[in-house]
């Protein structure tokens, strides 16, 4: 596989070198989307036949090779928790937030890895952060707002809902879940 790339990246280099000329943008583009047209048919392929190391590999070489494509990582997170390889799962996670701040949501891997393994506490210390930073995208920010709702901080859980709210105001489920807060801590306060 890493072979078969090395020698599709190498020819494209050969024959833009050979011309003299920089290659066409439209036919880069469209020798990238048929590779990666290829690759998901070949994924497809070894998923059915439960090849499933050889996606992991075929996918780690591909992170590598793009460290920053959300898609690759949360593919290749995917695969390891899968096939039982949580621990790798949330490595990548946690380098992949380290190394690319900028990126929105980047938190959001790792955020979501926890709150699925009910470690709630862990959510608010990766997303508020960003938060104060306006820097935090829209999965990260509902995910705190449940986690803070399980661990029945419901101001928190408000103030969360609001903050998604603000960016994405028209979410009907957002505001259902606003409501519900909001009913928890009215009978509280009762």
């Amino acid at each position: 596989m890493k072979t078969k790339l090395f020698i599709v990246c190498a020819l494209i280099s050969l024959g833009a070198i050979a011309s003299a000329q920089a290659p066409d943008p439209n036919r880069m583009s469209a020798l990238w989307q048929a590779a990666d047209e290829r690759l998901t048919t070949q994924y497809d392929d070894w998923f059915k036949v439960g090849d499933y190391p050889r996606i992991v590999s075929a996918l780690q070489y591909l992170h590598e090779f793009e460290p920053t494509d959300y898609e690759t990582l949360t593919n290749l997170g995917w695969m390891l928790e899968n096939i039982d390889r949580s621990d790798e799962a949330l490595a990548l996670y946690i380098d992949y937030r380290k190394k690319n701040p900028h990126i929105e949501d980047a938190e959001f891997p790792e955020v979501n890895f926890y709150y699925s393994r009910k470690l709630y506490t862990k959510v608010p210390q990766l997303v508020e952060p960003k938060i104060a930073a306006k820097q935090s995208g829209p999965f990260a920010i509902r995910m705190l707002a449940h986690a803070y709702e399980k661990m029945n901080l419901l101001s928190d859980s408000q103030r969360a809902w609001n903050e998604y709210l603000a960016i994405s105001p028209s979410d009907l489920a957002a505001k259902a879940n606003l409501k519900r807060v909001e009913k928890k801590l009215q009978s509280a306060k009762s």
